[in-house]
């Protein structure tokens, strides 16, 4: 398959672009051009201006920013079918986090004025991707809210709860989170590993979880959902 084709296939699977026709598609394949990174490899950092719309096509990424000690804060992890670096859309900036990929990953980059003129002629996908970048406020103004109010408990049985129900795949037994590690869970809910570790053996302790290599199986998801929305979320204690 050539790499047109493949950037023509991957586009049909954004729901973005769904509402377009194929020529219009082909059109917006013809923009954009491949790129392949390593695992570990940097895709942007925040010292890089923004000059392209990012598709990913395979692979994974992480989205992170560093303090000034060198602490790691994950904002969010990225899977394929979804764009990134939106920040070309709102004037001659700066990326505002980096970007690293987790796995050997394939992106597909679109220039920021050849985005910019495709979505002047095709106002439909621009009120779409409104609708994307609002959603992604709406996630990044609660993850705001829980680090700032819940305990390292909350802020894990919280975002347990959300990757449940955006990435987990069902099985016998519960809903089975997978390819995260207890190191990039901490970044991502701003503790250290030893802590997490704690507090994941509590849920599994209160049969809550069950865990394994890279895998978090969830028991019984609307228990875990009615556990984070209280605070503080204390963990039941087992009878017997």
């Amino acid at each position: 398959m050539n790499s047109q084709n493949e950037i023509l296939r991957s586009l049909y699977k954004i729901p973005y672009f769904e509402n377009l026709v194929e020529e219009e598609l082909a059109a917006l394949a013809g923009m954009a051009r491949k790129r392949s990174f390593n695992k570990g490899e940097l895709i942007f950092t925040t010292d890089q201006k923004c000059r392209n719309l990012h598709i990913l096509h395979s692979g994974a990424i992480k989205i992170f920013i560093v303090s000034a000690e060198g602490r790691e804060q994950i904002i969010h992890f990225l899977k394929p079918m979804v764009f990134f670096g939106e920040e070309i859309l709102f004037g001659d900036n700066k990326y505002e986090a980096n970007a690293q990929a987790l796995c050997e990953t394939v992106l597909f980059d679109i220039g920021k004025k050849k985005m910019e003129n495709f979505l002047l002629s095709h106002p439909q996908v621009g009120i779409a991707m409104l609708a994307y970048f609002g959603k992604k406020m709406r996630r990044l103004i609660k993850m705001v809210g829980d680090m700032a109010l819940k305990d390292v408990q909350g802020r894990l049985v919280c975002r347990l709860v959300q990757m449940a129900h955006e990435e987990g795949e069902k099985i016998e037994g519960g809903v089975e989170i997978k390819g995260l590690t207890q190191e990039e869970l901490a970044c991502n809910i701003g503790t250290v590993r030893e802590s997490l570790s704690r507090c994941l053996t509590r849920l599994q302790d209160a049969k809550l979880i069950k865990l394994s290599r890279k895998k978090i199986l969830v028991h019984d998801v609307n228990r875990l959902q009615a556990l984070s929305e209280r605070f503080p979320s204390p963990i039941p204690t087992r009878s017997g």
